[in-house]
């Protein structure tokens, strides 16, 4: 791969479910130039798009096209062996969550990228949503103090998947989350799930985590959930934050709340409630920055594999937590 400055011209590999919406975005950016789809039926509904575009139904022949980047959204089980061959003819790639189904794989893709002086990265929205780079500015800003407990509600009533979990459809959202918070080593999961619909599929799961900073957590996913829940909170020592992004209050709220003891007495427990104060964020699209960011990383030929090792550790996360 030579270092000239690349025009971000980019392929979208997978044209159903998520893979639509990367389409439509980039088609409004200006970048989207190719659409790789098995199904001929799923292409023609992006006919009229625009002009630019090229349709093909193998990604052989996508890289012969030599695009500036590949976007995979395809079925997880798939992620490994086309970000593999992409790897192999030097291509940039940005994967869905998540990346592949192991931590092995997760290292060779790396290795790949890295040898083939590629840019690689992973697809995790919430990182780049304007209301959790708020929350990130306050922690640094040391708001609410050294922080001690994290938790993050996603649930809602569906969609039922049949070829994944719970576990690895909707907590790869809420790891990334508290990696990119407190990126510290984890010394102990928990977990416990349930399969409520009764398929040999856990349909709800709680996930305790444990930091080495003394930082605990826990993630509670569900999708067979009377209603839609998506909380995210953060408990620290001299106060507390909550974003509910499923609530229409697009908000982040910050309760100036703490607990005070005695000097030399941990029983005598001071309960301070200050005010609550409510904080607005940039009002920008996730996938816009997303993507805008696999752009700029392409254009640029970065080599920066920090949002890639994150999903690494996500995917090592989800894994220690089902072989348990």
């Amino acid at each position: 791969m030579n270092s000239k400055k690349r025009n971000g011209k980019i392929c979208v590999i997978g044209a159903g479910g998520w893979g639509k919406n990367h389409i439509n975005t980039l088609s409004r950016l200006g970048h989207l130039y190719g659409i790789v789809d098995t199904d001929k039926s799923i292409l023609n509904h992006f006919n009229t798009l625009n002009k630019n575009i090229n349709f093909h139904t193998s990604v052989e022949d996508a890289i012969s096209s030599g695009y500036d980047g590949y976007i995979i959204a395809t079925p997880a089980e798939t992620h490994f062996e086309l970000a593999s061959i992409l790897l192999q003819e030097g291509k940039n790639i940005l994967i869905e969550k998540p990346v592949c189904l192991n931590y092995k794989d997760s290292q060779t893709l790396l290795a790949q990228a890295q040898k083939n002086n590629c840019f690689l990265m992973s697809g995790h929205l919430l990182l780049f949503h304007p209301a959790y780079l708020k929350i990130k500015k306050i922690l640094d800003d040391d708001r609410i103090g050294k922080v001690r407990y994290v938790y993050s509600n996603r649930l809602n009533f569906g969609r039922v998947r049949n070829h994944e979990n719970a576990l690895w459809s909707l907590a790869p959202h809420d790891i990334s989350l508290l990696l990119f918070f407190n990126n510290y080593p984890i010394t102990k999961v928990s977990f416990n799930s349930s399969e409520i619909l009764k398929r040999q599929i856990s349909d709800s799961t709680v996930v305790s985590l444990n930091f080495s900073n003394d930082v605990d957590a826990h993630i509670f996913i569900s999708w067979l959930h009377p209603f839609k829940e998506h909380r995210f909170v953060i408990i620290g020592e001299k106060g507390m934050i909550v974003y509910e992004d499923s609530n229409q209050h697009k908000k982040i709220d910050l309760y100036n709340n703490y607990v005070s003891f005695g000097k030399n007495n941990t029983l005598n427990a001071n309960m301070i409630q200050g005010e609550k104060e409510e904080i607005n964020f940039e009002g920008c699209s996730p996938l816009d920055n997303e993507l805008n960011y696999f752009i700029e990383s392409v254009q640029s030929n970065s080599k920066d594999y920090t949002n890639y090792k994150l999903s690494m550790e996500v995917i090592d996360i989800l894994e220690r937590v089902s072989e348990k």
